[in-house]
């Protein structure tokens, strides 16, 4: 195998073919973002930026953006019977919005709109408009932008939003895992704040979210497990709850090792705020997709 087969097969074709991860592009993934989150915090540091628990709360929105968009792109689908262009099918929808969406190519499934592209995409919007709101001295601003960039997109979803029973129950179980993970850290001796106990609830929610679009949802969209430990898990143990399980128990130690290191406090927020991305990202992903049936 050639090295442009190569790249085809484990890089290009699972995007296209929507076949997921594989062990070999995860890893290369997982390198390539572990060492621009080592550059971007070493910029961040550089351009004296605040790494507190509000720094945190302020990039969330840019997270749920990106997940959004996502599932707008997943609306779009590929025009086949399978994957219908749901933005076509209603579009009078929205006053003509709709069909606007629907005929563009701004939303056409490709490597920019697909994952990771458009996480990379979000990441570099998000690692600037930090640089940008901060030079400016107007930090307050960061999440008004973000948000005003995500509204649009719940607003196309909306119409499409119907599967609510099944997102309660996510909710459900992201709560239960909360709840679990909580009691945990304070055996460790650990004290929760609200950046650490988000981190518990994003991969609680990701958890969740896999298990009941896999194995609990009877709608008409099929669901899989992309990612390679989650799909592992359930193949092991026949069931997505395993999944859910380990993501709770991970993200509670996560938390315990971040608290108990002898880093500094900015460097564990700026660690606290990865993780809530690596959870927070695919779960919030993973709710709307199956909250509009796409």
């Amino acid at each position: 195998m050639d090295i442009a087969e190569f790249i085809n097969s484990y890089f290009i074709k699972p995007v296209y073919d929507r076949t997921g991860y594989n062990i070999i592009n995860t890893l290369v993934y997982a390198v390539i973002a572990l060492f621009f989150a080592f550059i971007f915090f070493k910029i961040l540091k550089k351009e004296k930026v605040k790494l507190d628990e509000k720094f945190i709360l302020r990039v969330i929105p840019f997270i749920l953006l990106g997940s959004v968009v996502r599932v707008v792109t997943d609306a779009t689908g590929s025009g086949s019977a399978e994957l219908p262009n749901q933005f076509m099918q209603g579009g009078s929808t929205l006053f003509g919005m709709y069909g606007v969406v629907g005929s563009s190519r701004i939303y056409e499934y490709g490597f920019l709109t697909a994952t990771p592209g458009i996480y990379v995409l979000i990441g570099i919007l998000t690692f600037l408009s930090i640089i940008f709101f901060n030079r400016i001295r107007r930090m307050d601003l960061l999440p008004v932008f973000a948000l005003v960039l995500l509204l649009p997109h719940l607003i196309l979803l909306l119409p499409l939003m119907r599967n609510w029973f099944h997102v309660m129950l996510i909710l459900l179980f992201s709560f239960f895992g909360l709840v679990s993970g909580k009691m945990l850290l304070e055996k460790m001796k650990i004290k929760a704040g609200l950046s650490q106990l988000i981190v518990v609830l994003s991969h609680s929610l990701d958890g969740a979210a896999s298990y009941v679009a896999i194995n609990l949802f009877m709608g008409g969209t099929a669901y899989f497990e992309q990612h390679v430990v989650g799909g592992a898990l359930g193949t092991i143990f026949g069931t997505m709850f395993a999944f859910y399980v380990v993501k709770v128990l991970f993200s509670t130690l996560a938390v315990w090792v971040v608290e108990t290191s002898e880093d500094k406090r900015d460097e564990k927020n700026y660690i606290l705020l990865l993780l809530i991305i690596f959870g927070l990202a695919p779960g919030v992903r993973d709710i709307f997709r199956l909250l509009a049936g796409v």
